[in-house]
């Protein structure tokens, strides 16, 4: 029995499915804190799918000119299918999500047999340090794109360095990076990252600009994406996503940086400060791993600057969630040299017939130590960040309850030709299936649009509120005349045109208060 044990604690697999277990539990976990629902947001890309099945095109509002409001076009379509067969949504949703990540887990571990100057172990420590992370597990049963969107990165990235040290392969991570660019728009960037890694490599190691190879990847890729970017841009007539211009201003981007610098630092405190970023650059100075450390270092440098230019986002974690692969290959990188130092240090002069004892004991304060990082990862990433700074303050499981019980209600009592304005443009749209204002501009060509004279005419200032809901237009919206404005809050109190009323939409109290309902004065 305990030689059979001492073999499994032996093989790598054995720390896989233990990374497996703790991510699966883990995402159980942020399950649960939702009430077994996905975040509202995901809703804007059910309601985008559950039109495409029906025939009226991948639109928020059927009939209506078409907007683009969501960003994760892969991931949308991908649901598409969900509506045809009659499964449930959120389910496919989250089990796709909790499958990506696993998918990651794979990657990260098989990265470490298939690029050069990583070790079997780095790969095992960075995926224990991926299943323990916070903003990964909840992100992988949120219902969006975020693990897909890490997936397809990893395998580019894994595929980009193996086809650099091997000249016979097809390079077949310009396909990655196409899909990981039709998931979300920042795959665009991490590609550009990825050619320009490419050519400092070429001309310092290879003296010369390209290979057959580069061209290969750059051809894959714009074979793929060049297609389906020139029919997003005919279908909705628009350069980026309406999202972005819901979010993101090109204008005056002082106070967006200084809120983006802010998230980006939220980022790092629950992620052990700055220590962990600094062992994470010690593979850089290591001959073997300087290749595939660069690269990733790149990769996580110039997206977290990105991350903090747009002003980072309403979330603690969402978008730094597909860089944590990249980024937790790099800081086990860094730990597992340390352990070798200090082994070379304290133990190098030992003879051979004396090195069992030592190394023993080494292995196990190393092991103590790692336990130790993974546990304080996970208090300080998940308890302390994402739990408290995202769950606890945003009210998310009481939200999504009460945004589903209104949209349910809606559904069933109201006439369906009811115009509904919402704040929170996923769950009660999805359910009621009325047709939707968005206030905030996320699916309103509109609002989205609003230059900076036409906010600060507004008394509004993009970069100071919470992202994604700054822009709004109120005398636009009570133009448009929806039956009912229903929000948080009580931003349509004294509005002539409307009066505050209370249906019978839920007995739960704490749900009722949540929302405020806002019926069209006759």
């Amino acid at each position: 029995m305990r030689s059979t044990l001492r073999r499994w604690m032996r093989r790598p697999e054995t720390y896989l499915l233990l990374a497996a277990l703790i991510l699966i539990g883990h995402g159980l976990f942020y399950s649960r804190a939702l009430g077994y629902d996905t975040v509202d947001d995901a809703y804007i890309s059910y309601r985008y799918a559950q039109n495409a099945a029906r025939g009226h095109g991948l639109t928020f509002n059927a009939g209506e000119r078409r907007v683009e409001g969501y960003t994760n076009f892969l991931w949308t379509v991908m649901l598409v299918p969900t509506f045809l067969v009659g499964v449930n949504v959120t389910v496919a949703s989250i089990v796709l999500g909790v499958l990506f990540a696993l998918g990651c887990l794979y990657f990260v571990y098989r990265a470490t047999r298939q690029i050069d100057g990583l070790l079997s172990l780095v790969g095992l420590v960075a995926a224990l340090f991926l299943a323990v992370d916070g903003s990964f597990a909840l992100w992988s049963v949120g219902g969006l794109e975020t693990s897909l969107f890490a997936f397809l990165v990893l395998a580019g990235g894994v595929a980009y360095i193996r086809e650099l040290q091997d000249k016979a392969r097809i390079p077949i991570s310009g396909a990655w990076f196409a899909l990981a660019a039709m998931t979300r728009p920042e795959g665009v960037l991490v590609f550009a990252l990825t050619l320009a890694h490419q050519l400092a490599y070429r001309l310092s190691a290879r003296k010369r600009l390209v290979t057959r190879a580069d061209l290969g990847r750059v051809g894959l890729f714009v074979l793929i994406f060049v297609p389906y970017y020139l029919f997003r841009w005919r279908y909705y007539g628009w350069f980026f996503p309406n999202t972005f211009y819901a979010k993101v201003t090109l204008e005056d981007t002082s106070a967006q940086w200084q809120r983006g610098l802010a998230y980006v630092q939220t980022f790092i405190s629950i992620h052990g400060g700055y220590l962990p970023l600094l062992v994470a650059l010690i593979p850089l100075f290591r001959p073997r791993s300087t290749v595939w450390a660069s690269y990733m270092a790149l990769v996580v440098i110039v997206y977290s600057f990105y991350i903090a230019y747009v002003g980072g986002d309403w979330s603690v974690g969402r978008f730094f969630a597909p860089l944590m692969p990249l980024y937790y290959l790099l800081l086990a990188g860094g730990l597992v040299e340390i352990y070798h130092w200090v082994k070379k240090l304290v133990w190098g002069r030992t003879s051979l017939a004396e090195q069992s004892a030592p190394l023993r004991l080494t292995y196990a304060a190393a092991s103590v130590l790692l336990v130790s990082l993974l546990v304080g990862f996970f208090f300080t990433s998940s308890v302390g960040g994402e739990q408290a700074l995202f769950l606890n303050r945003f009210d998310a499981k009481l939200a999504g309850q009460a945004r589903t019980q209104m949209g349910k209600w809606l559904r069933a009592n109201v006439p369906p030709e009811t115009v509904i304005a919402v704040d929170a443009a996923g769950q009660m749209p999805f359910y009621s299936e009325l047709r939707t204002i968005d206030i905030f501009g996320i699916n309103d060509l509109h609002t989205a649009h609003l230059s900076r004279e036409e906010l600060a005419s507004l008394g509004k200032r993009m970069g100071e509120g919470t992202p994604g809901h700054e822009k709004l237009d109120m005398r636009y919206i009570i133009e448009r005349r929806p039956d009912y404005i229903i929000i948080y809050g009580t931003m349509f109190d004294g509005v002539p045109e409307y009066e505050r009323v209370d249906l019978p939409w839920t007995d739960d109290p704490q749900a009722k208060a949540f929302l405020s309902v806002y019926k069209r004065r006759e």
